[in-house]
């Protein structure tokens, strides 16, 4: 039967023709569907909504109507500065006289200032002081450590500061940074404006219990200066070591063989030397966060949402470097920008293109290594053309069914021009030796020789990408399905778009030098003489590396896809360090029929405010609130009480659970219309409207929680850090026992844990998951399609070493060295075993080969790598090298694919080139050996016929062993 490349059409033009011109045809077409494409990362969507974790947070934020918030400080904020409430109203607008607001921002739906909210705790009699300490670490920080010298340390002030910042470095191994005092913001008044123009815009309140927040700033202690150090906590035993370490400073005493005879400083008796440091403290107060939540329109653009804060921000007076904003919708908007930086990045000039664009950097150098390998610039070009039109095709495919880039899809396209460019090697290699004995017949021959190997290691690779599948992760199974999808486009491409292209564009005939492979003989005559050398060698190194992974473990943060030199990594850093945890975790407390007429309203208040005072004591903790937070304390009555305070008592806890009651009911009609509202009651307690059961995971296994209809619902809700190494499933577990142990002693009470951080959590194990499902699922496909392949289950185990080593090596070495695998270099595990088989299949395809002609191990492996040696290498040094160039990626997700996967490339083509060999001159080799000759054994025991007539088998085998013998030595 004619080979494609060799039929005709009716016109008489090659079939190859019409291959190019539908390339052609669909071009322009692909091109507009990429201007389609859309970004999605937003780290909440990525588990399935079926998911327990996510139906658990869904339904936490519709019951306490909670949207996405970010926070904003600024350098030098304080809650006498009247900006606060300046960003509040410019973001905001005017409500009117139904409390619907006029201007504003559309993609707001509401601001909090800690000024309101202390406000608020007043009008329910609590005191500022106890107000402001209760917003501690939610809203309000306490700055950087404020250090008080004495006499004598002001009057040496520059080398008080130089001994200390020393002495913390040898002693603490700490780098302090010393930051002026801190100075209440001062607004320049314009005098030729009028008072008028200075006025504060929120209208003033005459009442009594107005707040004067001007006093409560006054009240913070005078100082000289201030410390910070990174991952600073107030309440951290580094912190305690450095107050003491400060303290400790002392003015220097005498000085040998200097004179007494006068009072000079630095010549005092030891007894007399004075402290130079008179106090090191934390003050309440300064800074402090404005609480923004976003509407649906800002949760849909988050980059347009935070754009319009930074510019409401500006309005105000706050100046771009000193803002600082936090929170999932500034880090989602981050890291959009920067992965469409990664493709091109105005900021940086065009001579540095290295930094302007590192994907279109990774692929000019794979265009450069492909032409110095091929040596031959027709070649290069079309192998380059093949493999950038494939990954042009397989992107489009995204948009055009209605999908969207994420974080990790967006390395799907260097990875399928990197296959691409692997196969299209193998194949203009096998074109090179065809074209060097006939021109005519060079692109059917080298189809025919590439198409079985070819097959084989683009479906392997695709079943190692569709393995990730059953990741219940939505970017990896994005990546999976359309890597996959990809992976048979680049099969079609090799085996089609290449041959039609060089049918029609043939480049130069190699001279004879270019396809000179004795060295590679002389390397695999070496292996099989040392055979068992080798491959103990490579056996131990693989088993050593392995033994690493009893420290693997997952990350799935977001934030750590930044570099620390980042504007968000600096802003999240100066927020956690100064005023709060970035991310919330919250616990509910639920009160069915029973428990609320077990205890009274006032009595609910008190055991929340209980259980969140156990919770803020955890050290990862910076601040928790509730809303027992805005009642105050409740003094229980005594048992002799008389009736008259019994029935005070009563009717004061009625009204007040009336009075909660209809904010409550309020407050939820006032969002239904659109309306400003306070939120303060909807957003910390909550009547379930229906009954739902959920589950959620313990240490115990899963518990199930049933919230019924009209079982109450209290909100605790508690800052942690995102930045610390803090392990979440810990800090889950400590929530979950200190809320039981007070929960244990009432009856019909339950709680959940939920969140970000809950998410987080179970977003790392489906992480660990997917790694081991997807993987072990590629392996055994694989691994039965060795088997099958070579005949034999035993031989088909084997070969799966080498293909299984790339993966132990780099993986078991990561781990060796702490590094947390992140959903980025999860996803190589999969795609490395692909690529792995490919060298494998090909060496094999060939050593099958040899043994057939007749050759000896020893002669087949070494004709083996004469045939494969060079595309492995060559594929494996573009492909490898041009990932590296990935590495200089601001985004660190791209940056650590690329140069994970150099790694993997490297380690799959040394196992290929070495682990292989060598076990092909062994063991694997004998059972190949054994599986053909038995396979042969059997062809020649069956009767052919030829014209109708049985012939001897022997014979007639013979004959087509012959021309097939013949056939390859052309």
């Amino acid at each position: 039967m004619a080979s494609f490349f060799e039929k005709r059409d009716p016109w008489g033009h090659s079939l190859s023709l019409w291959v190019v011109v539908l390339m052609i045809f669909i071009t322009p077409l692909l091109f507009g569907v990429l201007r389609e494409i859309r970004q999605e990362n937003n780290v909440e969507n990525w588990l399935p909504e079926d998911d327990p974790q996510s139906k658990v947070l869904s339904w936490h934020r519709h019951s306490f109507g909670i949207e996405d918030r970010l926070l904003l400080s600024w350098d030098n904020s304080s809650l006498s500065d009247s900006r606060a409430d300046r960003l509040k109203l410019a973001l905001m607008g005017t409500p009117d006289e139904q409390g619907v607001r006029r201007g504003g921002s559309p993609y707001i739906q509401a601001v909090y200032t800690p000024q309101d909210a202390i406000q608020k705790m007043v009008d329910y009699h609590i005191e500022p002081e106890a107000a402001q300490e209760r917003l501690k670490g939610v809203l309000v920080g306490t700055g950087m450590l404020k250090v008080q010298l004495t006499e004598a340390g002001q009057k040496r002030q520059e080398q008080t500061i130089q001994e200390l910042l020393t002495k913390a470095r040898q002693e603490l191994g700490v780098e302090l940074t010393v930051k002026p005092a801190f100075k209440e913001w001062v607004e320049i008044v314009d005098e030729t404006q009028g008072a008028e123009s200075v006025a504060n815009p929120v209208a003033e309140d005459d009442d009594e219990d107005q707040v004067d927040f001007k006093a409560l700033v006054a009240e913070i202690p005078t100082h000289n200066f201030q410390l910070t150090w990174p991952r600073m906590q107030p309440g951290a035993e580094l912190t305690r070591q450095i107050k003491a370490l400060a303290l400790s400073l002392k003015r220097p005493g005498i000085i040998p063989g200097a004179s007494t005879a006068g009072k000079q400083e630095g010549n005092d008796p030891p007894e007399s030397q004075p402290a130079l440091v008179k106090d090191c403290f934390f003050a309440v107060g300064t800074p402090i966060a404005v609480a923004i939540e976003l509407s649906d329109a800002g949760d849909a653009d988050h980059a347009a949402a935070v754009t319009a804060v930074k510019t409401a921000a500006a309005e105000v007076g706050i100046p771009d470097d000193s803002l600082h904003l936090g929170g999932r919708p500034v880090a989602g908007a981050a890291l959009n920008r920067m992965v469409k930086e990664s493709s091109w990045n105005t900021a940086y000039p065009i001579w540095q293109f290295h930094r302007r664009s590192v994907t279109l950097f990774s692929g000019l150098i794979g265009i450069a290594l492909a032409f110095l390998m091929l040596k031959s610039v027709r070649l290069a070009c079309l192998v380059l053309l093949v493999s950038y039109y494939t990954t042009f095709v397989a992107v489009s495919i995204v948009p055009l069914t209605g999908g969207t880039m994420n974080m990790v899809l967006v390395v799907m396209p260097t990875l399928l021009t990197v296959l691409t460019l692997s196969g299209s090697i193998h194949v203009a290699n096998y074109w090179k030796h065809a074209a060097h004995v006939d021109m005519k017949t060079a692109v059917t021959k080298a189809v025919e020789m590439a198409r079985a190997p070819c097959v084989m290691a683009s479906l392997t690779t695709a079943i190692g990408l569709a393995s990730l599948l059953t990741s219940p992760l939505s970017p990896v199974r994005d990546f999976g399905l359309y890597s996959s999808i990809g992976c048979v486009i680049s099969l079609l491409m090799v085996l089609y778009g290449l041959p039609s292209l060089l049918q029609l564009w043939p480049a130069k005939p190699p001279k004879a030098s270019e396809i000179d492979v004795k060295h590679w003989h002389r390397f695999g005559r070496i292996l099989s003489r040392h055979q068992m050398l080798v491959s103990l060698t490579c056996l131990v190194l693989f088993v050593s590396a392995c033994y690493g992974f009893k420290w693997f473990r997952t990350e799935t943060k977001v934030i750590r896809y930044f570099p620390d030199s980042s504007r968000v990594i600096q802003d999240y850093l100066f927020l956690e360090e100064n005023l709060s945890g970035i991310t919330p975790v919250d616990t509910v407390i639920c009160f069915d029929e029973t428990a609320q007429k077990n205890m009274n309203f006032v009595e609910r208040v008190e055991l929340v405010r209980q259980i969140e005072h156990k919770i803020a004591e955890h050290a990862e903790i910076s601040g928790s609130i509730s809303l027992a937070d805005f009642r105050p304390v409740y003094e229980p009555l005594a048992p002799d009480a008389s009736t008259l305070k019994k029935l005070r008592n009563a009717k004061f806890i009625n009204e007040t659970e009336r009075r909660v009651k209809e904010s409550l009911k309020e407050e939820s009609e006032l969002g239904e219309k659109g309306a400003v509202r306070d939120g303060t009651v909807k957003s910390f307690i909550h009547v379930a409207d229906k009954t739902v059961e959920m589950e959620q995971e313990t240490d115990y296994g899963t518990r199930t929680v049933v919230v019924e209809k009209g079982d109450e619902l209290w909100r605790i809700t508690a800052q942690v850090a995102i930045m610390s190494d803090l392990d979440y499933g810990d800090l889950t577990h400590d929530l979950n026992q200190v809320t039981q142990s007070v929960l244990r002693d009432h009856a019909g009470t339950t709680h959940l844990v939920t969140g970000t951080i809950p998410l987080f959590l179970r977003t790392q194990q489906a992480v660990l998951e997917s790694l081991i499902k997807s993987f072990g699922l590629a392996f055994i496909v694989i691994a039965i399609v060795m088997m099958v392949l070579l005949r034999s289950i035993l031989g088909g185990l084997i070969t799966m070493l080498p293909n299984l080593m790339p993966i132990g090596v780099i993986f078991g070495l990561l781990s060796w060295m702490r590094i947390s695998v992140d959903i980025g270099t999860m996803i190589t595990a999969s795609v490395a075993l692909g690529i792995a088989v490919d060298g494998t299949l090909h060496l094999l395809t060939w050593f099958k080969i040899g043994i057939q002609e007749g050759k000896t191990k020893s002669e087949a492996v070494a004709a083996a790598l004469g045939h494969c040696g060079p595309a492995m290498w060559q594929t494996s040094a573009a492909v490898g090298i041009s990932l590296a160039m990935l590495y200089p990626a601001e985004l660190l997700l791209v940056s650590r694919f690329g140069i994970l996967m150099c790694a993997l490339i490297t380690a799959a083509l040394l196992a290929d080139i070495i682990f292989l060999p060598a076990l092909l001159a062994g063991p694997l080799g004998s059972l190949i050996v054994a599986s053909l000759k038995k396979e042969r054994e059997l062809a020649e025991s069956v009767p052919l016929l030829q014209d109708g007539k049985e012939t001897k088998p022997h014979l007639s085998h013979a004959i087509k062993r012959s021309q097939s013998e013949k056939s390859l030595e052309t």
